[in-house]
């Protein structure tokens, strides 16, 4: 007969996984989104775009900050993971 297993507790709690995800969705839908948007111009996406239209930038300089928010969200999703990691290890 071989012992069971103890469950592992996870690295995360419920709050900082749900700060996770919103951070998340965030990112992707005000950085990548936007950027697709701005990419295929497509009408249905420009939800995501309208937080940047009053910046006014054209060509290649409009896709600089939903990149910025895109990398900004997860920098910060990267970083609660890591701590959260480093106190399950102590």
């Amino acid at each position: 007969m071989t012992p069971m297993a103890e469950p592992t507790e996870p690295s995360t709690t419920a709050w900082q996984r749900f700060l996770i995800n919103l951070i998340g969705l965030v990112g992707l839908v005000y950085g990548g989104l936007a950027i697709v948007y701005y990419l295929l111009e497509v009408s249905a996406l420009s939800f995501a775009a309208a937080p940047y239209g009053w910046l006014r930038l054209e060509g290649a300089t409009r896709f600089l900050p939903p990149a910025l928010v895109f990398v900004v969200c997860f920098v910060i999703v990267w970083a609660i993971e890591r701590r959260a990691n480093q106190s399950a290890a102590r």
